[in-house]
């Protein structure tokens, strides 16, 4: 049997390699910012859960390219002086006529500018793992905050349901989940897809729901393990750093069993690769 004490040592260390590498993504978005704005919410929220896991994604398919400088904003290269910053005057710009240079309706390979629009914060060239893994972690982003929130709350002032305060923590749960995973995939739609706020947010039920639903399934599978197996004579308390490894773990089980549900909703056309 493992010693409560190396249980205790090893939620530790992991709890707070999560916060570090949620951190380091934090600052590092600062100047590689993501061509989609949720998906900086979303590594940052993946990395609370997946600890370096989810460093070592980020650092391999997730980071975005650096951001394009603005000399007349005063951003400069590393190393480089305002001095040695490059300006262009106005005398530097006679030559070139801007009207020229109106692209309204201009084709790409049969493609309009409008229709390049529409594909903002999409990689073409991303393998197609990697397109669904992304698609589950966005699914999984708004659960990890729903069940920050729901399980710090119900910690304080838990809620029964039929007798039992453990589905009244999983009931709630679910439904922020279902509230800001929605809202998630609303943002990625707008972003992507030049539609009507309504649509997006059909679509974004639509395409959430089954995700969302399957994340919380391996979640809650793991916990029931948790609670009515490993530590049925002992229960964890909310606020001790096991429960939180526990569920870092219970997350893990979520990305598991909602991978397969996003790789069948992208391939049906419901939902959007990442």
């Amino acid at each position: 049997m493992i010693h409560p004490l190396f249980i205790d040592i090893l939620s530790g260390i992991f709890l707070i390699a999560a916060m570090l590498f949620a951190i380091f993504i934090a600052i590092d978005l600062k100047s590689r910012p993501q061509s989609m704005k949720i998906m900086g919410v979303v590594w940052v929220l993946t990395a609370l859960w997946s600890s370096v896991l989810g460093l070592i994604a980020y650092l391999s398919f997730g980071r975005g390219k650096v951001k394009n400088l603005n000399p007349d904003k005063g951003d400069l290269l590393p190393g480089q002086h305002h001095s040695e910053a490059c300006v262009v005057d106005d005398d530097d710009m006679k030559d070139m006529n801007m009207k020229d240079m109106d692209m309204t309706g201009m084709k790409m390979n049969g493609m309009s500018m409008d229709d390049m629009g529409n594909m903002k914060g999409m990689d073409m060239k991303r393998p197609k793992w990697q397109s669904i893994a992304l698609s589950a972690m966005h699914c999984g982003a708004g659960c990890t905050l729903a069940d920050i929130i729901g399980e710090s709350y119900t910690g304080f002032h838990p809620i029964a349901i039929g007798g039992s305060f453990i589905i009244g923590a999983w009931v709630l749960d679910y439904i922020l989940a279902l509230i800001i995973g929605v809202y998630f995939q609303y943002v990625a739609i707008r972003e992507m897809q030049n539609i009507k706020a309504s649509a997006a947010f059909f679509k974004a039920f639509k395409a959430d729901f089954l995700s969302l639903t399957s994340w919380q399934i391996g979640m809650y599978g793991w916990m029931a393990i948790v609670v009515f197996v490993i530590f049925k004579d002992e229960p964890l308390s909310k606020t001790s750093t096991d429960f939180w490894f526990m569920m870092q773990i219970a997350m893990l089980c979520g990305f598991i069993t909602a991978y397969p549900m996003n790789a069948l909703l992208i391939k049906l056309g419901i939902k959007k690769g990442m």
